[in-house]
């Protein structure tokens, strides 16, 4: 979902990744525009906020689903995933500091986050003070998924996502392995609160290499960025993202974006019921 919080702030995307196709619907706030040149297919809905004058643009690009204007729905959700970030935000100097700067693996325990507790959700929280992460570098949240994770972001600049986020299970497995039992990528938010008004955040720069020739190269989570711009490139991602200022958003050559598989409500409903936690990315370990 993107902010389009100025006139004339457009969402370009273009270049559906190794697969050719995005699994998931696009909603666009203010009066933002979007700049679809492909190709590939999107298999979902666009939604806009604001009425229809005439900023869809949409070519080479097949939309198995409809495109709609004046879906008050879609603002509703953002004002909510704002009012969520800055909640956050807020509880970001009680959680367990950590930077993350991959050299090859990281891993990071869920378990060794804060507790706390919103709308009757259980997540452990930590506070990244920067990221800085390359090419084939690997940073595991490791736990058993019976708490989702929030990492509370600023880092006065841009947090740079250039390698994978990786979810792996106490018992040692990945997620997609046999018998795995551990978070979802629904259970994993990455939170840059910084800024206001939809200005001044972290930039958030996503690009693990996510091509043909590095299949194993994926980002599992959720991304929630309200007053930063993001840009993500090349980058096969199974998660979320939210966000992007007032300025324009990129999700270009080559990205290949699959929404997870979770056993709960349309994230639509989710989201306009969320007051705290009660949002998709926190709604339970449930799979199809």
């Amino acid at each position: 979902m993107y902010e389009g919080g100025s006139s004339g702030a457009q969402l370009s995307i273009n270049n559906f990744g190794t697969t050719g196709i995005w699994t998931g619907d696009i909603g666009i706030g203010g009066v933002g525009k979007l700049a679809a040149s492909g190709p590939g297919t999107l298999n979902g809905n666009i939604n806009f906020a604001a009425p229809n004058t005439g900023q869809s643009s949409i070519s080479n690009t097949t939309v198995n689903g409809t495109v709609n204007f004046g879906v008050t729905a879609a603002q509703t959700i953002l004002n909510n995933l704002n009012a969520l970030s800055s909640t956050l935000g807020g509880l970001a100097g009680t959680g367990v500091v950590v930077a993350i700067n991959t050299n090859s693996d990281q891993t990071i325990l869920a378990a060794g986050g804060t507790a706390g507790t919103i709308n009757g959700v259980n997540y452990n929280l930590f506070s990244v003070t920067s990221v800085s992460s390359g090419n084939g570098q690997n940073l595991i949240i490791k736990g058993d998924g019976s708490r989702s994770v929030v990492f509370d972001v600023n880092t006065s600049g841009d947090a740079q996502f250039h390698g994978n986020i990786l979810l792996q299970d106490l018992t040692g497995k990945f997620l997609g392995a046999v018998g795995y039992a551990g978070l979802t990528p629904d259970q994993v938010l990455f939170n840059l609160y910084g800024g206001s008004a939809l200005l001044n955040g972290d930039k958030l720069d996503a690009n693990n290499n996510g091509n043909d020739a590095h299949p194993a190269n994926s980002i599992y989570g959720d991304f929630l960025d309200p007053n930063g711009a993001i840009s993500f490139v090349n980058t096969r991602i199974v998660g979320r993202i939210f966000g992007g200022d007032s300025v324009n958003m990129q999700i270009v050559s080559g990205d290949t974006i699959t929404v997870p598989q979770t056993m709960v409500p349309e994230p639509a409903t989710l989201l306009l019921l969320a007051t705290g936690l009660g949002i998709v990315a926190f709604a339970g370990r449930g799979r199809r």
